[in-house]
C-alpha cells in the first residue's frame, strides 16, 4: 500500500480519482466489449465479477494467487465506481488513514483470509441484490445500495491489502498492463492512453 499511505503531500481523493482516471482509459481502450453495455448490464456485470471473487478467495491456496485476486477485485471497484459515477476518493479521505490501519483508531479489519472473505461475500452479495432489485423494478433506492456496496468492498479490499502488506497500486498497475499486453492493439492504444 505505499503510494497509498505515504508522503506528506499526499491527497488521497486526487490520487484515488486518478486510478479511477486510469482505469477508465483502460476500459475505454481495452474493454469495449463490457464499455457498451447499457448501464443495468455494466453494473451486473462488476457484481458476476464480485460473485467469482468470492469462490476465487476461498480456493486460492497461497499468499500469491490470493493477492492476485485482491488486485482483480480492486480493479473491479475502480471500474464499478466508474460506471456509477462514484468518486470513491472523496468518499474515504476522511477515514483513509484507518481504512490503511495508519489511524490511531484502526477500523475493525477483518481477522484473517475467511472473516476478509465472509465480508467480501457480504458486500458482494449487496451489489447483487442491487441490481436484482433494478430488474424488478423494486422499490429500492438502486444508485444508494451500489454505491454502498462498491465502497463497502473498495474499504475492504484496500484495507485487506495494507494488512497484508500488498502494495495494491503497484500490483494493479501491473495487471493492467498484463491485460493489455494481450491485445493485438496494444501497441497503439498503449501510446494513446
Amino acid at each position: 500500500m505505499t503510494k497509498l499511505d505515504s508522503g506528506t503531500h499526499f491527497v488521497v481523493a486526487d490520487f484515488i480519482y486518478d486510478l479511477q482516471l486510469e482505469q477508465l482509459r483502460h476500459d475505454e481502450s481495452f474493454h469495449k466489449d463490457v464499455v457498451i453495455l447499457s448501464l443495468a448490464d455494466r453494473v451486473k456485470h462488476m457484481a458476476l465479477h464480485n460473485g467469482k471473487y468470492v469462490a476465487y478467495f476461498f480456493q486460492a491456496t497461497g499468499a500469491e494467487r490470493f493477492a492476485a485476486v485482491l488486485t482483480d477485485a480492486f480493479i473491479i471497484t475502480l471500474a464499478t465506481a466508474n460506471t456509477l459515477n462514484q468518486d470513491l476518493g472523496k468518499a474515504v479521505a476522511e477515514e483513509w488513514a484507518t481504512i490503511c490501519g495508519l489511524g490511531e483508531v484502526p477500523l475493525p479489519q477483518p481477522a484473517g483470509h475467511d472473516a476478509f472473505i465472509r465480508a467480501y461475500a457480504i458486500a458482494a452479495g449487496s451489489l447483487a441484490k442491487a441490481c436484482e432489485s433494478w430488474d424488478h423494478l423494486e422499490m429500492a433506492p438502486f444508485n444508494t445500495m451500489m454505491r454502498e456496496s462498491n465502497l463497502s468492498l473498495f474499504k475492504l479490499v484496500v484495507g485487506y491489502s495494507a494488512a497484508l502488506k500488498i502494495d495494491i497500486v503497484e500490483s494493479y498497475r501491473a495487471r493492467l498492463r498484463f491485460i493489455e499486453r494481450r491485445s493485438i492493439f496494444h501497441r497503439t492504444l498503449a501510446k494513446e492512453g
